[in-house]
């Protein structure tokens, strides 16, 4: 992976999935790094995304299966995280809270990629990143 590559935040994910609360300009860049093969999800996202849907915080515009299907058949790269990553986001200084963002904290300083976030706590560690 490169600096050219992209890790979408869950949220950030959601937003341009959704074409929600950003920006044309953003929709235009992603859809353009989505076309040239640079945009990655985690898996982890889905396993938030459903637990925050099963609980009602969120509501997504098709069921999860749908939902999941239609990203991959765009394109979106699916990037599970390794054991190293999963041990180092537990190493991670306990700026963020959530083990979520922690985990894709890790996996993008492991991956030497750019995360996608609008989540300022994230700001607090050495990750490279992408202000949605």
């Amino acid at each position: 992976m490169s600096q050219d590559s992209y890790l979408f935040d869950t949220h950030a994910l959601l937003f341009w999935y959704e074409d929600y609360e950003v920006s044309k300009e953003f929709i235009t860049f992603f859809n353009k790094q989505n076309l040239l093969g640079r945009l990655y999800t985690s898996s982890v996202c889905f396993w938030e995304v459903a637990l925050l849907v099963q609980k009602g915080r969120i509501r997504i515009s098709s069921d999860m299966h749908e939902w999941a299907s239609v990203l991959f058949d765009a394109g979106v790269r699916l990037l599970t995280p390794t054991v190293t990553e999963i041990i180092n986001s537990v190493a991670l200084p306990r700026h963020h809270k959530d083990p979520f963002d922690r985990l894709l904290i890790a996996q993008a300083i492991a991956q030497n990629m750019v995360l996608v976030t609008r989540d300022e706590i994230i700001q607090e560690y050495p990750v490279m990143q992408l202000w949605m």
